[in-house]
């Protein structure tokens, strides 16, 4: 069982602290991390979400994300989740934060999801899926992914504030 803290509307701890399943069933707030890995191609890459995975199986999605645990800092659940569901060993230093994005679209799941961005070069060979979250991985020029999202392209998750921040964050500090 995961367990995760609960939060107030405006991101502010409450002292509760809930397994997982039954903070999505209540509709409680709680946080996540989402990291997008970007290359010096400009590339991002996309994760294929397991068949197995309860929600959206064989999807495409971000790079690396997941539920903060319990006592856990957000930037401490986002290394943890890079680690656990592709292989990759970071630090925090590595991370560049983009925004807090306050999600509310699914009434069963409302998060602060905190986006960060990650510069790494490895080829698509070197992740390791070793949780079975993921089944494969593929880089999409941040170009070509913008457009994927504005057709709404089938098997591809939309976070659409969430794109919208990384695309102009790309936009401001990569070209």
């Amino acid at each position: 069982m995961e367990y995760i803290d609960i939060f107030d509307e405006n991101n502010n701890p409450t002292g509760i602290v809930k397994e997982k399943k039954q903070a999505h069933e209540n509709g409680d707030f709680h946080r996540t991390a989402h990291i997008w890995i970007i290359n010096n191609k400009k590339e991002l890459l996309l994760q294929k979400r397991s068949s197995s995975k309860k929600t959206h199986p064989n999807c495409w999605d971000i790079s690396g994300a997941g539920h903060i645990r319990t006592g856990e800092t957000v930037i401490e659940g986002a290394i943890r989740e890079l680690e656990e569901e592709l292989g990759v060993k970071i630090k925090e230093s590595d991370l560049k934060f983009i925004s807090i994005v306050k999600s509310t679209k699914n009434p069963k799941n409302y998060e602060f999801q905190y986006v960060y961005l990650l510069e790494c070069n490895n080829k698509v060979e070197e992740y390791i899926f070793e949780d079975n979250e993921v089944s494969e991985v593929k880089y999409v020029y941040f170009e070509d992914l913008e457009k994927m999202v504005e057709e709404k392209v089938e098997g591809l998750l939309l976070h659409d504030e969430e794109y919208k921040k990384l695309f102009k964050y790309i936009r401001d500090n990569f070209i």
